[in-house]
């Protein structure tokens, strides 16, 4: 009995198993679209490449080296890695270490007694070599990217270019033009090299391109040419880089905090849109870190005594000690014995002792002090949102709709006395709130968008507060109490620092405290490693689940349409207020 009921089982109906066909044709189809398509977040060091099936992109420094005549008469370009920083304001650096004392409730070494204890140390000279070699360039290539292009010897005859400065297109330096032709070059060998796709074959792959939150119109629409129209992608979406990061943690709602090399951008968003009165960006980050790390090290007599941050391979040694000793962490200030090695390319590594006082931590703390940057041209280093100055492409936009507003508004008030004064004839009736959601609908977003903004720098933590409190209106300010409990911190310039969670969280709450908002200090919450991810690349995580999700299959803009439609296309398809 037991048998026969054992062998008799329902046979699966026809239609489960096309169910199970069809997710499995499904899953497959998702794999390959994945696989056909590039995700490209640029930035002002490193630029993210890769495919968005791929677990991780290849992040490779983002500049570009030119081969010039040796005939060459006048003096060589040299762009420095990292941003000068001469103008040290030391009373900011006493008011980091009274923080400090009351934060740690310790005594802090005075850094003379650091100085003096680094005097004494001397180099040892290691027998292997570093491992490392000058870039070959007996075949003379005409450029050279990433680390080739860094590792060039610089009496050899290249110049290096930076295509993006403080997260926006380097047009100081270049003409946009050229700026284009060198992204071009760039990025067609990254992709070349890297993810092993020739050129010839770029027209099977679709791209996803991560912009800044706060962009220019004008070079927004010369990377979609780029790419589509001379680099020769099938299709492209374009999309904000703070949109993005939440994508890249699953978070739908959160105040997103992207501190890079150069800047540092501030946005909230909401269910996969930036608020625009919300966005600010000032022009500090990881270099200004370094550079301050760098000063006080010298200051501690440091013992590589030649040092100098002007200098490529001295740069990029003072970076990996930052990333390497710096942190966050308030009550880690008592002094720490370290050492270090010294690697330049054809010779023998050299190992430094160092005792490390707290500008392990002064450094870091100075984002949130940058008065201590002494940044003579703070006031053009902060950034907002800016209307759309418009294109001859596109007819309709911000300043088509703001002339034309007061005669659509004078047409709709024409309408609603027509409407009062046939108040009982139902063929024309029209409700005034519905006339009113119109006019909103339309044009509130292009013409309402001043905001009180801070005249200078401010730290990230006041930066943060400033974001949230420009959040739009909601019921007993709900979205302000989502926003304080979900402050996400991406980026390589911060986010990797231990302690950073706690400190940028009691730094919010202190900000609040004695504001309208103090309720809400309890709330506060600091995420800067979700789902254990590498903070640097959340943003290009969250570009390959976009282009995998149903819902943007209708915000791709094909070769075709933009040849065709140009800006206007884009504007239609845009995810984003453009």
């Amino acid at each position: 009995m037991s048998n026969t009921l054992d062998n008799t089982s329902a046979p699966s109906s026809p239609g489960s198993k096309n169910d199970q066909k069809e997710e499995h044709s499904n899953i497959e189809n998702l794999t390959l679209q994945a696989s056909k398509t590039i995700i490209l977040h640029p930035g002002s060091s490193h630029l993210r490449v890769g495919r968005a099936s791929d677990p991780r992109p290849v992040m490779i420094p983002h500049v570009i080296a030119w081969r010039h005549s040796k005939q060459k008469t006048h003096p060589r370009s040299r762009m420095k890695l990292l941003r000068s920083c001469d103008n040290l304001d030391l009373d900011e650096l006493n008011r980091i270490d009274d923080t400090l004392r009351e934060q740690s409730n310790a005594n802090l070494t005075p850094w003379k007694s650091i100085a003096k204890e680094n005097g004494k140390k001397r180099q040892e000279t290691l027998q292997e070599g570093c491992g490392w070699t000058w870039t070959d360039t007996n075949h003379k290539p005409e450029f050279l990217i990433g680390d080739d292009a860094l590792y060039i010897d610089e009496n050899d005859s290249y110049d290096l270019f930076w295509p993006i400065v403080n997260g926006q297109l380097n047009t100081v330096s270049k003409s946009l033009t050229a700026l284009v032709a060198d992204l071009h070059a760039l990025w067609a060998k990254a992709i070349e090299t890297f993810l092993c796709i020739p050129m010839k074959d770029i027209g099977k792959y679709r791209a996803v391109l991560l912009i800044p939150d706060i962009y220019i119109h004008q070079h927004v629409k010369y990377l979609i040419d780029l790419l589509l129209n001379e680099m020769g992608f099938s299709s492209l979406v374009v999309h904000q880089e703070s949109v993005c990061a939440t994508y890249g943690c699953g978070i739908s709602t959160a105040c997103v905090v992207d501190v890079g090399h150069q800047k540092t951008s501030i946005s909230c968003v909401e269910d996969g849109i930036s608020h625009n009165n919300t966005r600010l960006c000032m022009d500090i980050g990881g270099s200004d870190i370094t550079q301050v790390f760098a000063f006080l090290l010298h200051r501690n007599s440091f013992p590589y005594r030649s040092c100098n941050t002007e200098d490529r391979m001295d740069a990029l040694l003072m970076e990996e000690l930052k990333e390497t000793f710096c942190h966050m962490d308030l009550h880690r200030v008592i002094p720490e014995l370290q050492e270090f090695h010294l690697r330049r390319p054809g010779q023998l590594s050299l190992m430094y002792p160092i005792t490390l006082g707290h500008e392990t931590i002064q450094a870091p703390m100075s984002l949130l002090y940058p008065k201590l940057l002494g940044r003579k041209d703070e006031i053009s280093c902060v950034h907002f949102s800016k209307r759309n100055p418009g294109n001859c492409e596109d007819p309709f936009d911000d300043t088509y709709l703001a002339l034309t507003r007061t005669k659509q508004e004078e047409a709709w008030a024409s309408k609603r006395e027509k409407a009062a004064a046939a108040v009982n004839n139902d063929s024309i009736e029209m409700k005034q709130e519905d006339m009113e959601d119109e006019i909103s609908q339309n044009y509130r977003d292009t013409v309402e968008n001043s905001v009180p903004a801070p005249a200078h720098i401010i730290g990230i933590d006041q930066a943060i507060v400033w974001s949230i409190e420009n959040c739009p209106a909601s019921y007993e300010d709900e979205l302000k109490r989502r926003m304080y409990s979900c402050i996400l911190v991406v980026g390589g310039a911060l986010a990797n620092f231990s302690g950073v969670e706690n400190t940028l969280k009691a730094r919010v709450r202190e900000c609040i405290n004695n504001s309208p908002q103090s309720n809400m200090a309890s709330q506060v919450e600091v995420i800067s490693k979700a789902k254990d991810q590498d903070p640097s690349m959340v943003a290009w995580k969250g570009g390959s689940v976009l282009s995998c999700l149903d819902g943007a299959q209708g915000l791709w803009i094909t070769r075709e349409e933009w040849i065709t439609h140009g800006l206007r296309i884009f504007r239609e398809r845009c995810p984003f207020v453009w």
